[in-house]
């Protein structure tokens, strides 16, 4: 039957959850309204932005596009009393945490939390300064040896005896490159690594019952950010008292105009390295080995060059289009404005559908083919303007070391039953891959 669109498909995570990408609503939008104002049940209107140039438009405008006050497309309680029960059961909640209860009195309709992702000018540039230098190529070239131990002993933990094995490859592997090397980064200490892997499950993932802590509970969420702010508060005195050299020191002691950072942006500054640090990464891992085994002579053509380092680029970038780990960010204009033949007024909400442009046919040949020489592959993973992935570099490094050592080592490999997707519409990928393998 021919596909029939509705709101709902854009963004609504159980859509998400089912099919992946809705990459059939993504190419009806970019060849019938590429500018269409939708409702989805659940969330307040926007604009849904499915072309690749338009989103490229807006983003190199900060300032008439800013992030403040919805940088991202969430469900919302919608009617005015609502709001206030759920806000009275948040402070219910949250009463033995006095300094978190500030935050959250002083919040406005700012949130919790409150990391680059939620910044605008001036803010945002002062607090990305912070720790760009940290990012910089040379400190994470000097990071690849420790990821290739981490990754060897992962592979190494795989093989086995060697013999025949199934394994979830998401639960089982993919999720602990990234999150091994963020938590050293983080100076999380490897008992602790597990925090650091629920809290991004039930943050990013809240609208998935297995990711919840608690399936039956909309706001359990909050009890995730009362952890957070009490495992990193924590964080933050222990190294002002003993500075080290990883980045949670240099989030610690950093200091904007003369002063440490608010108790929010502080605690908000880890929070968007230790979870967009791994969970993104391990989502492009996972599908990208997805889309290996399903293009059987695109595995072949990896496997025969992996030892061309431009070859091994080049797979890397096609995963990360064909994966789009984060699907969309909002913005919010500051004054009416032209796009095509619409009027944005200033006030209306867009939504950046990251995923509809990775696949738009004005700049990707053959765009649903998975190709892993694709050449030039302008994709919008990282995002682009100023709030472009500031961990892209370290991202791209993870998952090229990865599959350096991870291919060569595969002896056969298949899909051994239905991968499921994360009911997640925000941060999106395979949350089970069942494999049937034999390691060399």
């Amino acid at each position: 039957m021919p596909y029939a669109f509705e709101d709902d498909h854009v963004i609504a995570p159980d859509w998400y959850g089912e099919f992946g990408h809705p990459l059939e609503a993504f190419a009806w939008l970019r060849h019938n309204d590429p500018v269409r104002w939708v409702d989805p049940e659940g969330f307040r209107g926007f604009w849904a932005i499915s072309k690749h140039a338009d989103i490229v438009e807006i983003e190199k405008q900060p300032e008439l596009f800013v992030s403040e006050p919805r940088p991202i497309l969430m469900r919302e309680a919608t009617s005015p009393q609502l709001r206030q029960e759920v806000m009275m059961e948040i402070f219910n909640r949250l009463q033995d945490s006095p300094k978190l209860l500030e935050v959250l009195a002083t919040a406005g309709k700012g949130g919790l939390i409150r990391s680059l992702v939620q910044m605008d000018q001036p803010d945002h540039t002062q607090y990305r300064a912070l720790v760009q230098p940290w990012f910089k190529p040379t400190n994470i070239k000097a990071l690849e040896d420790r990821m290739t131990a981490i990754t060897d002993k992962i592979l190494d933990d795989m093989r086995g005896d060697g013999g025949e094995r199934r394994l979830d490859f998401v639960q089982d592997v993919a999720v602990y490159p990234p999150l091994k090397l963020i938590s050293e980064l983080l100076g999380v200490p490897e008992e602790d690594e597990w925090r650091i892997l629920n809290l991004t499950n039930e943050l990013f993932a809240g609208d998935d019952p297995e990711m919840k802590r608690m399936a039956d509970d909309p706001l359990s969420i909050f009890d995730t950010i009362k952890d957070i702010y009490d495992y990193f508060s924590g964080l933050t005195d222990q190294k002002r008292l003993t500075p080290t050299e990883d980045l949670a020191s240099y989030i610690a002691n950093g200091k904007i105009n003369g002063e440490y950072l608010p108790y929010k942006e502080l605690v908000s500054y880890y929070t968007i390295i230790a979870t967009a640090g791994h969970d993104t990464t391990r989502n492009a891992i996972s599908g990208g080995l997805h889309a290996l085994l399903n293009n059987p002579e695109q595995w072949q053509l990896l496997q025969d060059n992996i030892d061309d380092e431009d070859v091994v680029k080049l797979a890397v970038e096609e995963m990360l289009r064909w994966t789009t780990p984060v699907a969309q960010f909002s913005r919010t204009a500051t004054q009416d404005y032209q796009l095509r033949d619409v009027s944005i007024k200033a006030g209306d909400h867009l939504g950046l559908m990251y995923a509809s442009a990775n696949f738009d046919e004005e700049i990707f040949d053959a765009p649903h083919e998975f190709n892993i020489l694709r050449k030039p592959n302008r994709h919008l993973a990282f995002g682009t303007g100023p709030h472009q992935c500031l961990g892209l570099l370290l991202a791209r490094l993870e998952m090229r070391l990865f599959f350096k050592a991870f291919i060569p080592r595969v002896k056969s490999m298949s899909i051994a039953g239905a991968p499921e997707r994360l009911r997640a519409s925000f941060v999106h990928g395979f949350k089970h891959l069942p494999i049937r393998f034999e390691m060399r």
